[in-house]
């Protein structure tokens, strides 16, 4: 079954119940108030005959016409169906009202035995034809005997109302849930439209393979909005995800294409027989430098997998001044004749891991050395602002043009590829730079000019 008949059927549900629940209590509020206005009428009229009817006011309690005589008179408009009767202690009925006319009340054993134990009693009766009577039984205390006073009335019309009041609870009852079910099944469908455009994009994107399509949702921010919004969003990040796969399979393909020719070509070369050692030692020399060249690459692969697979845990606080301290030892080793200084170091400490945050700073300071100058200069500098903290290399290298910007953080991208191969460069330094930085809750920009330097700046939230 569909959402949208199960959501169609817990309404109906629902409202069944609820339709069940208040038509059952207004139809037992409204039978306890109608046998409770009856309940008051009868015993209006037995204190009315009590009343006018005592040993006071009958001195022959055997003159049954003079008890009759002072009956109330029963007023049809505002008591109608109202009947009065005595019963003598063998059960016989002696005196009763004018409008029972050859009738009588239907007698109940019981009730009466009640009446002649002195209580006061009510109960439904049923008559002869079927008819319900509310009967109320008291007991009169002449002389030398004792009547009981039977006072009832007709429940004919009240059941009439209430069977009518039923039938149109069932009728009202029914009509809801139709509609019910009806208009609830437009509107689900209607509110889970986009629910069904989403299902029908995903299926479409599956079979076709098109990352393209979207479900454009236009209708109201709610929880539906919401979802072909989100839904949108995955989509656009998994055309993404392929497309930046696809570049990085060819990228990859492309980088260990060329060695891995280049082995090839030195391999034949070192089986011909009549090769001199000088070539051999040369050919050897190529297929080491390659093979090196790959294995940095494949390194640099499984690191950048590894940094893109999870987010870097926090194991413990690093200083970051000490790995400037470090590094620029380091640099000074790599750097020949260009100048390393240590500009602005303030004690800074991130919560991180050590090696990859040192391996973020190696590759920038690397990425200076290469591109730059013999008599050039290498700066770095650490410093705090706000809630961030910034690492900045400052190089006076041959610097980057504008158009090549935005793309030196991308996999295998290289500004000058000659220049790049030729010192071993992978292409892949600066997209690990990114990801590491990224890893630990910052970011890396750059500012460039050609011919006047670089300056790259690494910022952490602290």
């Amino acid at each position: 079954m569909t959402i949208r008949w199960r959501l169609t059927l817990w309404f109906s549900l629902i409202l069944t119940a609820i339709l069940v629940v208040s038509g059952v209590l207004l139809y037992s509020l409204l039978d306890r108030f109608l046998i409770s206005s009856i309940d008051s009428n009868l015993q209006a009229v037995s204190a009315q005959i009590h009343g006018v009817i005592n040993p006071m006011t009958i001195t022959d309690p055997s003159n049954y016409s003079v008890i009759h005589s002072r009956l109330p008179p029963i007023n049809e408009f505002s008591l109608p169906g109202t009947y009065i009767q005595f019963v003598d202690a063998d059960g016989v009925v002696v005196v009763k009202s004018n409008n029972l006319l050859l009738e009588e009340l239907p007698v109940n054993p019981a009730l009466i035995e009640k009446g002649l134990q002195g209580n006061i009693a009510v109960d439904t009766v049923t008559a002869s034809n079927g008819v319900h009577v509310r009967i109320m039984v008291s007991p009169l205390y002449l002389k030398d005997q004792t009547l009981v006073v039977e006072v009832g009335q007709s429940l004919k019309p009240a059941e009439t109302v209430m069977g009518t009041l039923a039938a149109a609870l069932l009728a009202g009852a029914v009509i809801a849930l139709a509609l019910s079910v009806i208009s609830g099944a437009v509107l689900v469908r209607r509110t889970l439209a986009p629910v069904e455009r989403i299902t029908r994009t995903a299926s479409s994107i599956t079979e076709s393979a098109d990352l393209s399509r979207r479900v454009d949702y236009t209708g109201a921010r709610d929880e539906i909005g919401r979802l072909a919004t989100t839904f949108d969003q995955l989509i656009e990040q998994l055309d993404r995800a392929f497309a930046s796969q696809k570049h990085f399979v060819a990228d990859a393909s492309h980088e260990l294409r060329t060695p891995l020719t280049v082995i090839r070509g030195n391999i034949d070369l070192l089986k011909r027989p009549n090769l001199t050692e000088k070539d051999r030692q040369e050919s050897l020399r190529a297929i080491e430098s390659e093979a090196r060249r790959m294995s940095g690459i494949v390194s640099e692969l499984l690191l950048l997998a590894e940094l893109e697979s999870h987010r870097t845990e926090a194991k413990e606080p690093v200083s970051l001044a000490r790995l400037v301290q470090e590094e620029s030892r380091r640099a000074q080793q790599l750097a020949g004749k260009r100048k390393i200084s240590i500009g602005r170091v303030e004690e800074i400490s991130l919560p991180g891991d050590a090696d990859r945050l040192k391996q973020l700073l190696s590759n920038l300071v690397d990425n200076a050395v290469q591109y730059t100058g013999e008599n050039g200069t290498i700066a770095l500098s650490l410093y705090r602002d706000s809630e961030y903290a910034y690492l900045e290399v400052t190089d006076t290298g041959i610097g980057i043009a504008a158009e090549h910007i935005p793309h030196i953080f991308e996999r295998f991208y290289r500004v000058d590829k000659a220049r790049s191969r030729a010192g071993g460069g992978t292409g892949l330094g600066l997209a690990i730079v990114k990801e590491i930085a990224q890893r630990h809750n910052g970011g890396v920009t750059v500012r460039s000019e050609p011919g006047k330097g670089s300056t790259f700046t690494v910022y952490f939230k602290i």
